[in-house]
């Protein structure tokens, strides 16, 4: 277990002892004090006695469970101190491994229950003396062969060793994966008929290896898991599914059809406690039922005899002191004794022995189609109703679920732009697979028009990118020449309208689509809080790159946040930037093995009077070797010369954290109208985990071009200006004033001003707003504008 690091099940959940229970029965509970328990295995002698075998942090404890109400501890193997030891069994040996040294374990158990006898083993012929460390392990049983996974020797590569005498392990070989690196660590395994199914945990990929040859091992085929950090594997009985755990938040069961392996093709994923970041751990399968630990979750039974829809249908929280997130609770567990007794070992709780009752789900099956066209309907929401059971339709339209409990539901059926179907009376039994295939009819749509404008000149702005987005929809268009748009398809409603150009400031509003046109207007100036993407270039060496999206966020073993999970508060979308926005385990998606360089677009900063660049950065450099050493460097150029605005290390504040930023350009270089802002992010030699973030980029200042001339000067006074207070505002009645609005520069209606507030001719405005500029927009009744900038110092 290295700690770098949907299905919603029906609960009906029962409080035995102060946990939850569902379908296994709390037989004992076998305390170990202050002492933490690892993994745990199983024995049967001769007498038909049943052991469980039982790692802890000072060696293996073996337990007598015949009776399982009583469980005894009949003798103790010691090991080197480690939270770290795994234990397999064959014939009558136990072969225990451990991070704490000191070889492999080898017991002899054949003398249960007077005796046991062990000794170690440091390796033999081309390892001889060599091997100390060892993560996991497991046992060919068909070939007697033994596999040993995370160990000293190379890159944690795995070992071969033939157990024809099984007290005396014969090395045989080795794999070794031929990308190198971290990816050639294999962490766990399973292995059979000559056959291993290979852990990369921190290349976060299973690989199928064919062992036949131990001489010359051969890859057959690999395949990525579900969140990246790949823990433990397991053949399902009829060899043609592979079951897989990642052992990080938020982590699933994965379940994949491994029978065409030019082919491997995911089925499905499960979690027990969806949302709640609970991290599986290892997973075993008995008779089509996949038994795992799940932390802070406990034993978890799931039916995987329809392995595209596994439901759960056993459960016991091993954990009473919490849930979630987390590497307390359930390591291990192991559901293969004779009399079916399980036995689970608790990190902090101790060994929790208990008798299973395996039911078969009920399924339900279907597809959901659109009742005109008769297409597909990907993610249609299927729920049980009075359950917490919900699940969704596929790309091909179609849906799976279950349940434990038999009996009879209501179904509900829903997808944004579908009218809602819901049908009484569905029959589920266990064991048994009920179809429903569902059609949805379409519910009527409009279209939507709408016009953008300069705020300044009034004129349209051609090229000016609309996004129109609900919790459901999401629309986006281009304005045409004369600044207008055309959405089509739109189900009425309440919308969130963002609209941005580069070279204007992004504007987002509310809109209630079906109320009519919509119209609104862009103030000039360089803002991007990358809703949009205005043509931000990225070059450099790694290929970890900067991405612009909603960030997903990773985390360190202390749950603090590596790469970003939300972007800056308070702008218009979710977007930024980030470097290689894959998620997963913090260690996977960072920024590897050179840079990456991120250029906006050019601006002109000759339009300001006293311009700032504005900007919020995120940098996290952590883990590795050694003390951080990464840097993330922001340079400015003109067009013609670079110059450094600033570098963040690992001793630059708010690590983790977005940062803002606001650096004045006057005096650092010859203002230009090709000026570029450059973020360049590298991973330097030995090598540390590395993310880095830019969001809300903007200039800002007092525009200094850009603003129309008066049609009508002799019209309109406006005096002081610039004011420390109020400023007055003078105007010939005669002119036929309609209208005086004030904006800022970002657009915002400060006042406005109609019909009685223009009869005197004077006006006093200003005294309670924020020093900056502001723009006085005075329509006439003949249709002419007049432009004032104030200036509020």
């Amino acid at each position: 277990m290295k700690k770098l690091i949907i299905f919603l099940g029906c609960m009906l959940l029962l409080s035995v002892s102060g946990l939850f229970a569902q379908n296994l029965q709390l037989r004992a509970n076998l305390s170990y004090g202050s002492s933490a328990l690892a993994n745990i295995g199983g024995y049967v002698d001769h007498d038909g006695n049943e052991y469980a075998l039982v790692g802890t942090d000072f060696g293996l404890s073996i337990v007598d469970v015949t009776d399982p109400d009583n469980p005894a501890i009949r003798f103790t193997v010691p090991g080197a101190n480690s939270i770290w030891r795994e234990v397999k069994t064959y014939h009558d040996f136990a072969y225990v491994t451990t991070e704490g040294g000191g070889g492999l374990t080898i017991v002899d158990l054949s003398q249960l229950p007077a005796n046991v006898n062990y000794y170690a083993y440091n390796g033999d012929g081309a390892i001889a003396n060599q091997l100390e460390t060892i993560h996991a392990l497991h046992v060919d049983t068909t070939k007697g062969y033994l596999y040993l996974y995370g160990s000293n020797i190379g890159s944690g590569n795995t070992l071969f060793f033939d157990l024809s005498d099984p007290a005396n392990p014969t090395y045989a070989g080795e794999y070794v994966y031929p990308g190198g690196g971290s990816d050639a660590y294999v962490h766990d395994g399973y292995a059979d008929n000559d056959t291993l199914y290979q852990s990369h945990i921190y290349a976060g990929f299973f690989t199928i290896v064919d062992v036949t040859d131990k001489a010359n091992p051969v890859l057959l085929a690999t395949q990525v898991t579900p969140t990246e950090f790949t823990h433990n594997t397991w053949l399902s009985v009829d060899h043609k599914t592979l079951f897989t755990t990642d052992e990080n938040s938020g982590s699933f069961l994965g379940c994949y059809d491994i029978s065409d392996l030019s082919n491997i093709t995911e089925l499905a994923r499960f979690q027990t406690a969806p949302g709640s970041g609970a991290v599986i751990h290892n997973t075993h399968i008995l008779n089509d039922f996949a038994v795992t630990s799940w932390y802070k979750e406990g034993v978890v039974i799931t039916d995987v005899s329809r392995p595209a829809n596994p439901v759960e249908v056993g459960h016991y929280d091993t954990y009473a002191q919490g849930s979630g997130n987390g590497f307390n609770g359930c390591w291990g567990v192991y559901p293969f004794l004779p009399s079916g007794t399980v036995v689970a070992s608790d990190i902090d709780n101790g060994l929790f022995v208990l008798t299973p009752t395996y039911v078969r789900a009920c399924y339900l099956e279907g597809k959901v189609t659109d009742s005109i066209t008769g297409f597909p309907l990907q993610a249609a929401s299927v729920r049980l109703l009075t359950t917490t059971l919900t699940t969704a339709s596929d790309i091909l339209g179609d849906y799976r679920t279950g349940t434990v409990t038999g009996g009879t539901y209501d179904v509900e059926i829903s997808k944004p732009g579908y009218q809602t179907k819901t049908i009484a009376g569905v029959t589920l039994s266990n064991g048994v697979l009920t179809t429903l295939d569902v059609q949805l009819a379409p519910v009527p749509t409009i279209s939507i028009s709408g016009t953008v404008l300069d705020s300044l000149t009034g004129q349209p702005i051609a090229g000016a990118l609309v996004m129109m987005a609900d919790p459901d929809f999401t629309f986006n268009t281009t304005t045409d020449a004369s600044g207008n748009f055309t959405l089509n398809g739109v189900v009425a409603g309440n919308y969130d309208v963002t609209v941005g150009l580069w070279g204007y400031v992004t504007k987002c509003s509310g809109f209630v689509a079906g109320s009519g046109a919509f119209q609104t207007e862009l103030v000039p100036g360089y803002y991007d809080d990358f809703t949009f993407d205005f043509g931000w270039t990225v070059s450099g060496t790694s290929p970890n790159a900067w991405e612009r999206g909603i960030p997903v966020g990773t985390y360190d073993n202390q749950g603090d946040e590596v790469n970003p999970a939300t972007d800056v508060s308070g702008d218009c979308q979710q977007y930024c930037y980030v470097t290689d926005n894959g998620g997963g385990t913090f260690s996977n998606h960072d920024v590897d093995n050179g840079n990456t360089q991120l250029t906006s677009p050019v601006f002109d900063a000759t339009i300001y009077s006293n311009p700032t660049i504005e900007y919020y950065r995120w940098f996290v450099n952590t883990a590795g070797t050694g003390t951080p050493n990464d840097l993330m460097n922001f340079r400015l150029t003109n067009g013609t010369t670079t110059i450094a605005l600033e570098q963040v290390s690992i001793t630059s504040p708010g690590q983790g954290t977005w940062v803002p930023q606001a650096i004045p350009l006057t005096g650092l270089l010859p203002l230009t109208s090709t000026m570029q802002l450059i973020v360049d992010i590298a991973d330097d030699a030995p090598g540390h985990v590395l993310e880095g973030g830019l969001d809300r980029f903007s200039i800002t200042g007092q525009l200094t071009v850009g603003l129309p001339a008066a049609t009508a000067p002799a019209s309109l006074t406006v005096y002081p200006n610039p004011s420390n207070g109020n400023f007055r505002i003078l105007f010939d009645q005669a002119a036929g004033l309609v209208q005086i609005r004030i904006l800022d520069l970002q657009g915002k209606l400060m006042s406005i001003l109609t019909g009685r507030d223009l009869e005197k001719g004077l006006i006093n405005w200003g005294e309670q707003v924020s020093p900056g500029c502001y723009l006085l927009e005075a329509k006439q009744a003949d249709g002419r504008t007049e432009y004032r900038k104030l200036i509020r110092n």
